[in-house]
């Protein structure tokens, strides 16, 4: 019965992707946690987000060599000479970063389950991505990104329904009545809706400042603002409706509550911060700046003076003390293998010779960006994850000069990915199916959104 559902599901699917597959790659972005449906084809394991990605695949490179196809004819980045030109940065650090994937495969303790996270984690998103910039124009990102929204909300109400029954909450986490929505664990969850809640905390943000004190007489009023009465990102006539601007509302509402009903404490840190930060570097005038930055100095005193606030953020609870032990430990690993690495996979097998504090677990990483990266992709992939890194900063720079439309959106992503890297700190925000895919729809996205000539 499983294979003949998904047989089906996969063909309604490829039948979608062959009559617009601009639609059929906004579904696969919003239907990122179907990777947790998993069966094996022969020998090789799979998942349906990996069909998925398969189907479009195919269905890209037929339109792409097919006479006269109407891929030829569309707006995108890849259009413009002078937009071809600015992506062209872009390559390297992708480069360099599958280079090092493919040595982490090479060493890997594990050739077959390393190529299995090689096609999951870089072949496959680094496919969607490309696809994505060849086909996507600026109305298609706006859906894409509304498809995130949606799907954020549906794992958020999910997360709540759990919490309130105590229903689908898988051990051991029912104990503390943490929810996990439809993942394994709290964590994926709060990884998941994270950089969603903060992409749509600066849209709303930017475009509906805090309102000025009423008038004698005068009664409050909450409007919609007009960025989100057009259609939320695009001045398009099919989005032009005020139920799409609450969908930005409604998944920031939902997906804290999710958040804190998960108990995911790096997001709930994070948000605040990446927000903050966000605004920070914004065009808000240098007055704005000044009051933001006193109030975010003034959270952190205050929460330095309450004892719970307190051991979270300096790693003095049991999770921070597991943090610290595994710290230590990865850095005497790293010592040992400083230039590969220890190759895809190889993370928890290498640790054992280093593993001195048996009252805790081995984990599949070590929970922190940089040791992530370089445990598995060795220095290469860390000179790729800065080099990222400089051009995200880069382009946001640039961006600071263009239409206040475009400088909003850029933001808006930027804050995104800004919120994964400020959560990676203490865990781990991209070695995951649908979180590396999300990474590289957020990041390219991100890419022609800031590139793309014309006012969106």
């Amino acid at each position: 019965m499983y294979p003949t559902l998904l047989t089906i599901l996969f063909t309604l699917f490829a039948i979608l992707a062959w009559r617009n597959l601009r639609l059929g790659l906004i579904l696969l972005s919003g239907l990122l946690p179907v990777y947790l449906l998993r069966f094996s084809i022969g020998p090789i394991p799979s998942t349906a987000l990996e069909i998925m990605i398969l189907i479009c695949a195919v269905v890209w490179m037929i339109k792409l060599i097919w006479p006269d196809s109407p891929l030829s004819h569309l707006d995108t980045p890849l259009s413009h000479p002078d937009d071809r030109r600015d992506l062209l940065v872009w390559l390297y650090p992708t480069i360099l970063l599958l280079i090092a994937s493919i040595i982490g495969i090479i060493i890997a303790p594990d050739t077959f389950l390393a190529l299995g996270i090689w096609k999951a984690y870089f072949i496959e998103p680094i496919l969607v991505a490309i696809m994505m910039l060849s086909t996507f124009n600026k109305k298609d990102w706006c859906r894409c990104l509304q498809a995130l929204s949606i799907t954020a909300i549906a794992l958020s109400i999910f997360a709540i329904f759990q919490y309130l029954t105590g229903v689908g909450i898988p051990i051991p986490w029912d104990i503390e009545l943490r929810a996990t929505s439809i993942f394994d664990y709290p964590n994926a969850l709060g990884l998941f809706l994270a950089p969603i809640v903060v992409f749509n905390s600066i849209l709303i943000i930017r475009h509906n400042p805090l309102p000025l004190p009423l008038k004698k007489g005068e009664r409050p009023h909450f409007e919609l603002p007009s960025f989100l009465r057009r259609g939320w990102l695009c001045r398009s006539e099919a989005l032009q409706s005020e139920g799409r601007g609450w969908l930005s509302l409604i998944s920031i509402i939902l997906g804290l509550i999710a958040i804190i009903l998960s108990q995911t404490e790096a997001a709930l840190v994070a948000i605040p911060s990446a927000v903050i930060i966000t605004l920070l570097i914004s065009n808000i005038s240098k007055k704005k700046k000044l009051v933001l930055l006193v109030l975010s100095v003034t959270l952190v005193l205050f929460s330095l003076l309450i004892p719970f606030s307190r051991e979270k953020l300096l790693l003095q609870d049991y999770s921070g003390q597991v943090r610290l032990s595994q710290l230590g430990e990865t850095m005497e690993l790293i010592k040992d293998n400083p230039i590969f690495g220890v190759g895809l996979n190889g993370y928890p097998t290498a640790l054992e010779p280093y593993h001195d504090s048996t009252l805790y677990e081995i984990f599949q990483y070590p929970h922190n960006i940089f040791l992530n990266t370089w445990s598995e992709l060795g220095i290469l992939g860390l000179i790729a994850l800065f080099w990222f890194g400089f051009l995200i900063l880069k382009t946001i720079s640039r961006n600071l000069k263009t239409s206040p439309n475009v400088e909003v959106v850029t933001f808006a992503i930027f804050s995104a990915l800004l919120t994964i890297f400020i959560h990676g700190l203490v865990d781990v925000p991209y070695f995951k199916n649908d979180l590396a895919v999300l990474t590289w729809i957020l990041l390219i996205a991100f890419i022609a959104l800031s590139y793309q000539k014309k006012s969106i």
